[in-house]
């Protein structure tokens, strides 16, 4: 297969996930407000309808709301039901019936089901008018799976009703990230015997943040950070070995923190079969799967015996490009006898993490997001994982889909998901794009195929960094 057919394939793959993933969000979100309703145009069967102005917060039985369907309309508070939760359902007298819509309590934080909308078809025309059953009328008893709002607010209305100082706060805090990731990046060029100034280093970084914005996954901008600061030493491949073990140290970090936060929600719920708490275990159990992957890929890769018996060795000595490839395993044996730095480049990840997290739940409560503080730490850095594979710019659309899958079972929509998302995305993009003034100012261009190819060049023989 010819390189162009490569690209056209990897590029047909990569924007077919990002465009199927943006279609699924977009498709099931609204600007505005709407409702599911019983008796739109007489029709017993519950219908969504969207709403044409913002559903005020509190409705009552006698609240009237205008709808825009078919040329406007007009329902009540009581004729307003909540989402079901799945599609059918077994009676206790043995019928599968299909589950139209709930009557829920007014709880947000733990709603009760008064009853349950059924019929024995799901088809508008059938005839058969749906009936109320109650929670004891099915078989086994109903447990509410995922609680849904009353009302599914549009994107207009969330962004017009945010609370704006959350907005600011979860903007302010970030420009954190870049100097403790910039500090972080320093450590590990020190543990290779690269010595540069701090300054210089942050430069990179915001470098490499601002071509974030415009190359795939959130991670594409770790390209131009290792071709920029190549050229800033002799040790060429220690340099790049750098950027790829900072990312490395990232990502483990990034599992380390939901994972951690994770597994203590599922060993301290009270009850086993709650979703929120059946998803921490699946991120718990996910977390630590990757982590024993991690430290059985570090025991093969440094002990000569595992690495003859795993074929690992031979699989090394088969590589193209021998040179690259030895001083890579030099990279990392430099790295194996400074653990001190390495724990340190950890450390400092954690807090990095933590304000990235902490500025989502910012932007969460400015949504009023029916989400527990804790519960940030487990979806967010799920979320942003997801944001750094290399499919799409800035993850859009990967990053939609683990939202709406991670939240969904704590009653947040596909709208709020994806206001979500989208603010999170937005914060760092806003500070990625004022790595600009040390692109137009410092005269850091992106490189050219043939500038990234002298990166493969033999380095000079040296044994200090410049």
């Amino acid at each position: 297969m010819s390189p162009a057919a490569k690209k056209w394939i990897k590029f047909v793959l990569r924007w077919g996930i990002a465009v199927a993933g943006i279609y699924i969000v977009l498709s099931n979100i609204s600007l505005r407000d709407r409702v599911l309703a019983v008796n739109v145009s007489d029709n017993p069967y519950p219908r969504e309808v969207r709403l044409q102005l913002s559903a005020p917060d509190e409705i009552l039985p006698e609240t009237r709301l205008d709808y825009i369907e078919n040329s406007g309309g007009s329902v009540l508070g009581r004729d307003l039901v909540y989402r079901p939760d799945r599609k059918t359902l077994k009676l206790t007298d043995g019928t599968t019936m299909y589950l139209l819509g709930l009557d829920l309590t007014a709880d947000p934080k733990s709603p009760q089901v008064r009853r349950l909308l059924v019929a024995a078809s799901n088809d508008r025309g059938s005839g058969e008018s749906p009936r109320w059953v109650l929670p004891s009328d099915v078989d086994g008893g109903f447990v509410l799976k995922v609680p849904s709002p009353l009302v599914d607010r549009g994107i207009r209305t969330m962004f017009a009703q945010a609370q704006t100082r959350y907005l600011w706060i979860a903007i302010g805090i970030f420009p954190v990230v870049f100097l403790l990731t910039a500090l972080r990046w320093q450590r590990l060029l020190k543990a290779i015997e690269v010595q540069l100034p701090f300054r210089r280093i942050f430069a990179l970084n915001m470098v490499g943040c601002f071509y974030n914005s415009f190359m795939p996954g959130s991670t594409g901008g770790d390209v131009l950070k290792a071709w920029y600061i190549a050229k800033q030493t002799p040790h060429r491949t220690r340099a790049v070995m750098s950027v790829i073990i900072d990312r490395i140290i990232g990502l483990v970090a990034l599992v380390i923190l939901g994972g951690s936060m994770a597994t203590f929600q599922w060993l301290t719920a009270t009850d086993a079969h709650d979703p929120a708490t059946r998803k921490c275990m699946q991120v718990s159990l996910g977390s630590m799967a990757i982590l024993g992957a991690c430290a059985v890929g570090l025991a093969v890769f440094y002990s000569g015996r595992l690495r003859r018996w795993t074929g690992l060795g031979f699989l090394l000595r088969r590589l193209p490009m021998q040179t690259q490839v030895g001083k890579a395993l030099e990279t990392m044996e430099l790295y194996r006898h400074r653990p001190g730095l390495i724990v340190a480049a950890l450390l400092l990840t954690f807090p990095v993490h933590g304000t990235v997290v902490v500025s989502a739940m910012m932007c969460g409560m400015a949504f009023s997001l029916p989400l527990e503080w804790w519960y940030y730490f487990v979806a967010v850095p799920v979320i942003v994982l997801s944001g750094s594979i290399p499919i799409s710019p800035q993850g859009a659309g990967v990053m939609e889909f683990f939202a709406i899958v991670l939240t969904r079972s704590r009653g947040v929509t596909i709208g709020e998901a994806f206001a979500l998302t989208m603010c999170i995305r937005l914060v760092q993009i806003l500070w990625n794009l004022t790595g600009g003034a040390f692109v137009m100012f410092g005269g850091f261009h992106s490189p050219s195929e043939k500038e990234q190819a002298a990166l493969t060049e033999e380095e000079p023989a040296q044994t200090t960094a410049g």
